[in-house]
């Protein structure tokens, strides 16, 4: 793939992500020194890089556990946009995307069907609706695959739905990286709201030829890349907005040169840049791969999970195969979650920690504030999780209490979390300490041990189990 660091958002010094991780955190600290000194943030970047799958959870863990937790993550937030600039010419990022800019053209398509959408989530070739919907996610919850929030969330939204169906005919919402394989665009169409569809790539023929979709999509022909216009896409947005407030749908994601990070910096600027008011809520995918704070009700299931654990898995614990301590860490009452995978790289976490999580926790702690959807999307094997180690760790995670789900019912279920959390009035007053409560996790949250050496022994098992994998991994 063609690096395009020198054009576009990028940073402003060379160096890596995982450096560029370190600076922002170690910016916070020297301001907050007394709040985050339990998180032992190495101050040297090399020893960062080799621990930040354990220092990160530390960090966490001391900035939630703060009554400065929302000044802290602005810090960070800042810290991180000081070091992203607008290339060649080294524009801040923030100036960059705030800069007068001509919208660009859209085409506009208006689908026939009804403005009606009736909650369901495709699962092993079903279609699950309703009272079946609600007992399935119910399930999840039971199994430790997700937390109870997500059970209330989609009761609510089918009781609401009822029989004649939820109508979003009068809602707009941009969707940035609409074509994204998580992106829920198809839903909001299904309810008949008016989307802007914003990616490098038109529509696809067969969604606009769907007869069972309402309201109308715009798109910018021939697409558009947000890491070099993203004035252009905020002039877009402001005309489609037409003086009405809207949603934003943060999606875009592509691996390889720090894109991660440096798409869902641009996608955070375009949210700050556009009018004050303007944005009624912003809605965001987590990955369940990053740290979070558990929930008394995590932390049980992941005593219980230990408390059963197969004779093998014992053994391993025993050895430290499957890593040392458990899969948490504790800074005086708050537990962060040590689900981290060092193979998806510093960018991976820069974009999810610090332009997601804490980004999301700063809109919502804002004057005024923005109605924040960032709930944990399900373990879900993506095209940008196309890599052997994970392909190979798939194939042996549910002998470790980890469940995987297709992409297909992870987009239906975490875009309906989001409708919920756009439709209940009681989703905005949510506290910050249940910002990020309602996961769907696969038991990444319940894990006894840290993910990063189990990911190790899932994938060893992923190998038992089709040793033709093995070739595959020499390769790469």
């Amino acid at each position: 793939m063609q690096d395009d660091t020198h054009i576009g958002i990028g940073f402003v010094d060379a160096g890596s992500a995982t450096a560029h991780l370190h600076a922002a955190l170690r910016a916070a600290v020297n301001r907050f020194p007394d709040e985050l000194a339990a998180a032992e943030i190495p101050e040297d970047p090399a020893a960062f890089r080799t621990s930040y799958p354990e220092a990160l959870p530390r960090f966490e863990a001391a900035r939630a556990g703060s009554s400065r937790r929302a000044e802290i993550a602005r810090a960070v937030v800042a810290a991180a946009d000081e070091r992203l600039v607008m290339q060649p010419d080294s524009t801040p990022i923030h100036e960059a995307v705030a800069r007068e800019a001509e919208p660009h053209g859209t085409n506009t398509h208006r689908f026939d069907g009804k403005s009606r959408l009736h909650p369901q989530v495709p699962l092993d070739g079903t279609a699950r609706k309703g009272d079946e919907l609600v007992e399935t996610v119910s399930s999840m919850v039971a199994r430790g695959s997700a937390s109870s929030s997500v059970a209330d969330a989609i009761s609510w939204l089918v009781d609401a739905a009822g029989s004649d169906g939820i109508d979003l005919s009068r809602r707009r919402i941009a969707m940035l990286g609409a074509g994204a394989e998580l992106a829920p665009t198809r839903l909001w169409l299904e309810g008949g709201a008016d989307v802007l569809w914003v990616d490098v790539a038109d529509p696809p023929a067969d969604l606009l030829e769907r007869d069972d979709l309402a309201g109308t999509l715009r798109w910018i022909p021939g697409g558009t890349d947000l890491l070099t216009d993203p004035h252009r896409v905020r002039a877009t947005i402001e005309e489609f907005a037409d003086g009405e407030r809207i949603d934003l749908g943060l999606y875009a994601y592509a691996g390889g040169h720090a894109r991660e990070w440096r798409l869902t910096a641009a996608m955070n600027a375009i949210v700050d840049a556009l009018p004050a008011g303007l944005v009624q809520g912003v809605a965001m995918l987590l990955s369940p791969t990053t740290c979070g704070v558990l929930t008394d009700a995590e932390l049980a299931g992941e005593a219980t999970r230990r408390a059963g654990a197969t004779r093998w898995l014992r053994t391993l614990d025993r050895t430290h195969a499957l890593g040392k301590g458990d899969g948490h860490t504790v800074i005086g009452t708050t537990a962060a979650n040590r689900g981290i995978v060092s193979i998806q790289g510093g960018s991976y976490q820069g974009a999810q920690y610090v332009g997601k999580m804490l980004a999301a926790e700063v809109w919502a702690s804002g004057d005024p504030a923005i109605n924040v959807s960032a709930n944990t999307a399900g373990v879900s094997l993506t095209e940008s999780l196309h890599h052997p180690v994970f392909e190979t760790a798939f194939a042996g995670a549910h002998a470790l209490g980890i469940e995987t789900f297709p992409p297909a019912t992870t987009a239906a279920l975490n875009g309906l979390l989001t409708l919920h959390d756009r439709l209940d009035p009681a989703a905005a007053e949510r506290p910050l300490d249940e910002l990020f409560a309602t996961r769907v996790h696969g038991g990444i949250y319940v894990a006894p041990y840290p993910i990063d050496p189990a990911l190790r022994v899932a994938t060893a098992i992923g190998l038992l189990k089709d040793p033709r994998r093995i070739a595959t991994l020499i390769r790469r």
